[in-house]
């Protein structure tokens, strides 16, 4: 987390600072430019560019163990007053509780279109507002997409592995007023234009080494993703529709 001269907290992702985690900051990215297209829950985010000297400077990106290096990274908004799902999943909150509570059917939908494998429950945050109600923010999309940190255009011919079933997902499902809120989010995602789709995946940056062969693969895997999210829903209201 650093603070930066606009006077906000921002947690920092750095590209390629992890060994095979190379992709880690692509995905972000890619995931908050099309999560924001649907107005889903993503944190604010931005690129920014963090120079040789800041780093130099600050003896807490003195590493042995991470590569911080100058140049493009991701981060996105700290949130002061939050709870990962995982510090209240044994007394959750109820559907009037929940501010957003019309956008959890779109995590659930929009998590299988990309692939998501790690929609922990310490990757979705509750902020709590002043009224004590919460705010569900979507956090760490680093593990999407067949091969995930380390996804290429070979990965992405391999057949998704979709994980429904986490807790986060079951607390979601309770919170719906009907299967029809997921399968509306099947429409909206199907109507998300190609072209959009495609510039989204043409903005990540050229120093994150993101070759046209790979960038090609996820628009073509982003798009075939979009047949299957019918079959994709089905399975998820079959499974949560048993959960007792």
């Amino acid at each position: 987390m650093i603070l930066f001269s606009d006077g906000k907290k921002y947690v920092v992702k750095w590209f390629a600072a992890a060994k095979g985690r190379e992709k880690e900051v692509v995905n972000e990215y890619v995931i908050g430019k099309l999560a924001q297209l649907l107005s889903l829950p993503v944190i604010p985010f931005k690129l920014v560019y963090i120079p040789k000297k800041f780093i130099k400077q600050t003896p807490q990106l003195q590493s042995t163990i991470y590569n911080f290096t100058a140049g493009i990274q991701y981060v996105c908004e700290f949130i002061e007053n939050g709870k990962v799902f995982e510090d209240i999943r044994e007394s959750p909150p109820t559907k009037k509780e929940v501010k957003n509570r019309d956008l959890l059917a779109g995590i659930m939908v929009f998590d299988q279109w990309v692939n998501n494998s790690d929609r922990s429950t310490r990757n979705v945050i509750f902020e709590i507002l002043r009224d004590s109600s919460y705010y569900v923010h979507m956090i760490d999309h680093g593990r999407v997409f067949p091969g995930r940190y380390q996804w290429s255009a070979q990965t992405l011919t391999e057949k998704p592995v979709y994980n429904y079933h986490w807790p986060f997902y079951i607390w979601a499902y309770t919170q719906l007023e009907s299967p029809n809120e997921l399968t509306s989010y099947i429409n909206q995602i199907v109507n998300l234009p190609n072209e959009s789709i495609y510039e989204v995946i043409q903005s990540i940056p050229n120093e994150w080494k993101v070759g046209a062969e790979d960038k090609d693969a996820l628009y073509q895997f982003l798009l075939n993703q979009k047949n299957h999210l019918p079959d994709i829903v089905d399975h998820i209201i079959q499974y949560h529709s048993n959960v007792k």
